[in-house]
């Protein structure tokens, strides 16, 4: 999934760094950049989070921008999903 999955993969198993390879999710992001003519009738910009909602994940970062984002920009809306210990910071 990442490179640095991979750096620990090999350090904690101590496998040969030639047998073990990155396959990143299949997900392209040219598919998914806005078109601005479908934006909501109401002007609303919608921004979507699925995850795990834990530390690892960086939900703390999430927690501390979303407000900053909100006061900034009115017309963003977040909309977040997903189960965590984090859940409730939220």
């Amino acid at each position: 999934v990442s490179h640095a999955c991979r750096d620990n993969l090999i350090l904690r198993a101590k496998l040969d760094p030639s047998r073990v390879t990155v396959i990143p999710n299949a997900v392209d992001p040219s598919k998914f950049t806005p078109d601005p003519a479908k934006r909501s009738a109401d002007g609303r910009i919608k921004v979507v989070v699925v995850s795990r909602l834990v530390y690892r994940k960086g939900v703390d970062l999430l927690v501390g921008i979303i407000p900053k984002i909100c006061r900034l920009f009115p017309e963003v809306d977040f909309i977040v999903g997903g189960d965590g210990n984090k859940l409730l910071n939220l």
